[in-house]
């Protein structure tokens, strides 16, 4: 019987490795893992704080990103159209006949953006990336699976205040849509907010708003806490009529007997003195 020879191992210099001379294994023993183990998780425990802050802090600018970009599209509308801004509400939601579900903001405002209306993604594919959305939102169940979507941003439905409620004055409905040329305080005017997407929450925590994240456009009540700041008051980005954006924390007016109602004169919600 012929046996076939076995093929030798050629040496390798590269990969040999030598014994230790004293015998001892070079590998980590379990006493040095536990330790590196525990620098790692004291390390964590000090930059996480950091690193979450970090994130928000980056959300939070993200965030204002986008308001400033529909302002852009707002007052490059409204150059467009003789002053003019579109009306709140779009085709989610009618008011009066006064659209007749393609007119509203979230139809005419985007092409200015570069992107196409909102009613031209079907339904249950609304977009939720980009400037559509705040990116430290989280819907409730069940809210962002709804054919329409969900809404983190809303405009000021007072900017067009066609309709009786929240006008206790004998005030009679404004006109749908605003001219600029109109408005006393752009600067102090908001024109978009950030708005609540649960409705047991809401600013402080008063909850009560059943449409919650459901509308582009709303009033007072939806205004919501979203990004922590400074001292780590929470608060919300807002974007004015003149296209500036800040962060507030005091819009929220519990004193009120109706909170969603601002007081007579109250230019932060009304272009002018209705």
């Amino acid at each position: 019987m012929i046996h076939a020879a076995m093929p030798r191992r050629r040496f390798n210099a590269a990969t040999f490795r030598p014994p230790p001379a004293d015998g001892v294994s070079s590998a980590f023993t379990l006493v040095e893992l536990l330790v590196v183990i525990a620098v790692l998780a004291l390390l964590l425990a000090i930059l996480g704080p950091s690193l979450k802050k970090a994130r928000d802090m980056a959300m939070e600018g993200a965030c204002k990103s986008n308001l400033r970009l529909w302002g852009i599209g707002f007052l490059a509308y409204a150059a467009d159209h003789k002053g003019f801004l579109p009306h709140p509400d779009g085709q989610e939601r009618e008011v009066k006949g006064t659209d007749t579900g393609n007119e509203g903001y979230m139809d005419l405002v985007p092409p200015y953006m570069g992107d196409r209306p909102r009613c031209d993604y079907p339904a249950g594919q609304k977009p939720t990336h980009g400037f559509w959305q705040c990116p430290a939102a989280r819907g409730v169940p069940g809210l962002a699976s709804k054919p329409n979507g969900y809404f983190s941003y809303a405009m000021n439905s007072y900017l067009a205040h066609d309709f009786s409620f929240g006008l206790p004055w004998g005030a009679d409905p404004q006109p749908s849509f605003l001219f600029m040329g109109r408005v006393i305080s752009p600067a102090q005017t908001i024109l978009m907010f950030e708005q609540t997407l649960d409705s047991h929450m809401g600013y402080g925590g008063a909850g009560g708003l059943g449409s919650a994240g459901q509308y582009g456009a709303e009033d007072a009540r939806a205004v919501t806490e979203r990004h922590a700041h400074t001292l780590g008051d929470m608060g919300g980005n807002v974007l004015y009529l003149d296209g500036h954006v800040a962060w507030r924390n005091d819009l929220w007016d519990d004193q009120l007997k109706n909170p969603r109602i601002p007081k007579k004169g109250e230019l932060t919600w009304f272009p002018y003195p209705y």
